[in-house]
């Protein structure tokens, strides 16, 4: 999604490509494209009775071990012991690792209030401090020179140099908080290396991993690396946003104006608050690929005061490639009655979910007003089961969906492309697409279930399951009564299996099949083979952008659901790095089982196709559901328009999303720059909520893009196919950004939307609009609403990236806006001619 000032946006991308590290040598091994846990597995924790014994691998040139313990990992912790390597008989070995342990009897009653540092010493006392660095992949480096500061901010001296990716440093008080490590590039003739600005170009602070003390707790055994946890009876609030700030400042940002690029970042976090009330904190930054969430069984559990704010990556308050971030399960207050400076400026576009909040501070989705953005364009959001007691919205929000919540204050403010509310209470929207405004009201939510949640419950954890719910409205939980909804319970530790990164699809399937949930950490999966789901209520639960990918022998797939019924795939990601039939499918094709007691759920599902690997990509079909009664609830499902890799001829994949089943039901639907059909529609009754689309940028001649045996000019973004009697759909959004890259070259869509002329076929608010100046959309619906852009012979349709809103479509009868005045157009359409389509079933 690219929806920007076309001068600010490509410009930024192609600079943070150019400077993205690629390769992080301890989780990633090019040779088989396999991402790896880094917790080594001589690191453990276990109780002994009541004692806890704590192991550790063996570090080399440490003379002594440094132990301290306390409640928290970020909190105060004390030292306990020291041990001695002369005259320490080691533990038995893990492999070749020689291990040393502890065992201690620990004051805290609580399981996961206990957590262990491991600080290794030489001779001297010093701490042993092993960092190591991802290699710059444009930077040319044949040598690193190492630079060290004290003090956050402070001086960098260099220490250093090597021509590995690995350097051991000693240093004598060692602060783990303030020191930091910088890694400078050089040449073959030892020069510094410069950024294409001529700057001189660093290694990312972010991508220097200090490995000079090991850590473990309970948590940590359990959830691994990048699941991160925080207790306000423990942790004080600028010690928290110190670190929540290095992540998205070092690791998960990407700037024009340095060298970070997280946008195509391989590292994933969570980041969880345990309930208590959080102060101190001033302002807090979520970056890529990093889930924020409290874990109370109720929002008002987690209680933060303070603001949330999400920084630009391009320049201007450009918001347009600010994706992959969530927040869910907490409470935002101000910090007195009488502030109004806190902020929930969650300025984000898609893949960025905003679930279960209670937000009582200002909120706005984009960063217009602020002084100095210039470009303040946000492109996409979704908002669902939350409740917001102040002023909330975005003037430049290109477009927003939002799904059973509460606006105590006022309706969500800004009217520019597509905005929908559904089942809103409160404050919805009014509906005014009759005189050419861009909202929809859509008073209840036929039937949907919120997307399952990690929480803690006497001091251990469980994931709440959400009830079905019909026709509905509002939020489902209470918080003056306590209840938290209607739903299941399950325990963690006994009814999951929780997977790390270096799982196989094996051993993934195995406990499917004994019966077992999947709770996905934070990392990468590469799937020799499909996981595939074949028991009813089985749940696929990630964290943190958790990011499945079939390896290069898999060409089936991702996930495969068997047609079986209230299956949940929710929050994860799963990027195609290879050649893939299917990525997601649900059903088999032909499935013809009744789902409706007990429908399967795609909740927070992110597809990416492109944009990551430099080689070649391709995933034939990205989504496809052939089993009934299915909810979509948020997708993206996006074939990269920018990023590494990214061509006609490169990232290839034809569809979006496929629905052969019936009563399928989606709400927050993204699909973007597929090669056929975005969304090709053929089962029966089916209904969208609010879709948001791009065509492809980068057709290369109009006669390779081109539909209906090659006798229409491209292929809709939305298409039902002729043998479907029954559908709607309300709220879409479809738009051009064509061949920017062929300047000479006109490219057109003739139908933004196919559907058949049936009484029961309804299309109901449509916008179109273009934005790159060669080519356009001729027709909104089936040959009618004037279109926008210009024709393929270059002759001008409409002035560029006007809008143009279609009211309904119905049984061959569009109602449109007409480029002037405020009379509704109506005009007789053409039914599509039927054809075949070449996709795997």
């Amino acid at each position: 999604m690219e929806k920007r000032s076309l001068l600010f946006g490509k410009i930024g991308v192609l600079f943070l490509a150019s400077m993205m590290l690629f390769v992080f040598v301890f989780a990633f091994s090019s040779a088989d494209n396999r991402f790896d846990s880094k917790t080594p597995d001589a690191l453990n924790i276990r109780y002994e009775g009541r004692k806890i014994k704590i192991t550790w691998a063996k570090v080399e040139g440490a003379e002594s071990y440094k132990i301290y313990h306390g409640p928290t990992r970020l909190g105060a912790q004390n030292p306990i012991a020291t041990v001695n390597v002369a005259g320490t008989k080691p533990e038995p070995g893990f492999g070749q690792r020689v291990v040393f342990g502890y065992t201690h009897t620990s004051p805290n009653a609580g399981k996961y209030e206990n957590h262990y540092r491991i600080v290794p010493l030489d001779a001297q006392g010093r701490t042993i401090v092993s960092i190591g660095w991802e290699s710059g992949r444009t930077d040319n480096a044949v040598s690193y020179e190492v630079q060290r500061t004290a003090e956050s901010g402070g001086e960098y001296v260099t220490i250093g140099k090597t021509d590995g990716l690995r350097f051991t440093d000693k240093v004598n008080n060692f602060d783990r908080y303030e020191n930091r490590y910088r890694i400078v590039p050089l040449n073959a003739a030892g020069e510094q290396i410069t950024g294409n600005r001529g700057n001189r170009a660093y290694v990312t602070p972010g991508a220097v991993i200090p490995e000079f003390e090991q850590t473990i707790s309970f948590e940590k055994k359990l959830f691994g690396e990048n699941m991160l946890f925080y207790d306000a009876k423990f942790d004080d609030g600028k010690s928290i946003a110190r670190e929540i700030n290095r992540i998205h400042d070092d690791e998960m940002f990407s700037s024009p104006s340095g060298p970070a690029n997280g946008q195509f970042s391989f590292r994933r976090y969570s980041l969880n608050l345990k309930p208590g009330k959080y102060t101190g904190f001033g302002d807090l930054k979520i970056g890529y690929y990093t889930s924020f969430a409290g874990l109370g069984a109720l929002p008002t559990d987690t209680k933060l005061y303070g603001s949330i704010t999400i920084p630009s990556p391009l320049n201007g308050g450009n918001a347009t490639c600010t994706f992959w971030r969530s927040v869910e399960n907490f409470e935002l207050n101000p910090l007195s009655s009488s502030d109004d400076t806190t902020m929930f400026r969650w300025a984000v576009s898609q893949a960025a979910p905003a679930r279960r909040l209670s937000v009582n501070i200002r909120a706005q989705f984009d960063w217009a007003g602020v002084r100095g953005m210039r470009t303040p364009w946000a492109s996409g959001g979704f908002l669902s089961d939350s409740r917001f007691t102040a002023p909330l919205g975005s003037p430049n929000q290109q477009q927003w969906y939002t799904r059973n919540s509460h606006f105590g204050h006022s309706a969500f403010s800004g009217d520019n492309w597509n905005r929908v509310t559904h089942g809103v209470t409160g404050h919805p929207y009014t509906t005014n697409r009759e005189t050419g405004g861009a909202r929809t009201n859509i008073e209840k939510v036929p039937v949907v279930r919120e997307k399952p949640f990690l929480y803690l419950d006497g001091g251990e954890y469980k994931v709440f399951v959400p009830a079905l719910r019909h026709n509905s409205r509002g939020i489902t939980w209470n918080d003056e009564t306590g209840d938290p909804g209607k739903g299941t319970v399950l325990d963690l530790e006994k009814d999951f299996y929780v997977a790390k990164p270096g799982d196989s699809a094996a051993k993934i399937n195995a406990q499917i099949n004994a019966g077992k949930h999947i709770f996905f950490t934070p990392g990468w999966y590469g799937l020799e083979a499909p996981i595939r789901v074949a028991r009813a209520g089985a749940i696929l639960l990630g964290s943190g952008y958790a990011t499945l990918f079939p390896e290069e022998n898999n060409r089936e797939g991702a996930i495969l659901i068997d047609d079986v019924p209230g299956v949940t795939v929710a929050s994860l990601m799963v990027d195609a790095h290879f050649n893939s039939e299917y990525l997601i499918r649900v059903g088999e094709w032909g499935a013809k089982k009744d789902h409706s007691a007990n429908p399967t759920l795609l909740s927070d599902v992110f597809i990416r196709v492109g944009g990551f690997k430099t080689t070649p990509v391709n995933a034939d079909v990205s989504v496809q559901i052939n089993s009934n009664n299915v909810i979509g609830d948020h997708l993206w499902i996006w074939r990269a328009d920018h990023g590494n890799g990214v061509g006609w001829n490169t990232n290839t994949a034809d569809y979006g999303l496929i629905v052969s089943g019936n009563r399928v039901t989606m709400y927050g639907l993204f699909v973007e720059h597929y090669q056929k059909y975005q969304t090709l529609w053929l089962g029966e009754h089916g209904k969208t909520f609010f879709y948001q689309n791009e065509l492809p940028y980068d057709p290369p001649v109009q006669s390779e893009w081109m539909s209906h045996g090659g006798t229409v000019n491209g292929y809709a973004a939305y298409k039902v196919g002729n043998s479907v009697n029954s559908h709607e759909a309300v709220g879409l959004g479809c738009y051009g950004v064509f061949n920017r890259q062929q300047q000479n070259v006109y490219v057109c869509l003739a139908n933004a939307i196919e559907v058949p002329d049936k009484p029961n076929v309804t299309i109901m608010h449509v916008i179109t609009t273009e934005l790159g100046g060669r080519g356009g959309t001729t027709h909104i619906v089936n040959g009618t609403g004037e279109g926008v852009g210009r024709s393929a012979d270059g002759s001008v349709i409409t002035n560029i990236a006007t809008a143009r809103r279609m009211v309904s479509y119905n049984n061959g009868t569009g109602i449109a806006r007409p480029a002037s005045g405020d009379t509704n157009l109506v005009q007789r359409g053409t039914n599509p001619t039927d054809e075949e389509f070449d996709f795997p079933k």
